[in-house]
């Protein structure tokens, strides 16, 4: 049985900034590939929620993955609810620590 993906508001500004992004640095075919690669990896974890590096130093149960070459994704499961929680997807080296700091669960 699969898990439902949630996704945190600010994960919506996330994509669309990293769109803009790759839009001017590799163009808009680019930016469709890597986007593909990111929603590919998300959709994943209705089926694997538990993949990825648990990083509870940082925030308990926080999990982070690669995705589109340069992308974190990073999440949280809970296992009762059987929900997935996206709290940042980053690209090309921000931040992504901060930003599911600052989101919380």
């Amino acid at each position: 049985m699969s898990y439902h993906i949630r996704f945190h508001p600010a994960v919506a500004d996330d994509l669309d900034a990293i769109t803009r992004w790759l839009i001017d640095y590799a163009g808009p075919q680019s930016a469709a590939r890597r986007l593909d690669e990111i929603e590919a990896t998300i959709a994943s974890l209705a089926d694997l929620p538990h993949k990825g590096s648990r990083r509870d130093e940082i925030a308990p149960g926080l999990r982070a993955i690669p995705a589109g070459r340069k992308a974190v994704i990073a999440f949280t499961v809970d296992d009762d609810a059987r929900e997935v929680h996206i709290h940042a997807v980053t690209y090309a080296g921000a931040d992504w620590i901060t930003r599911s700091k600052s989101r919380g669960r």
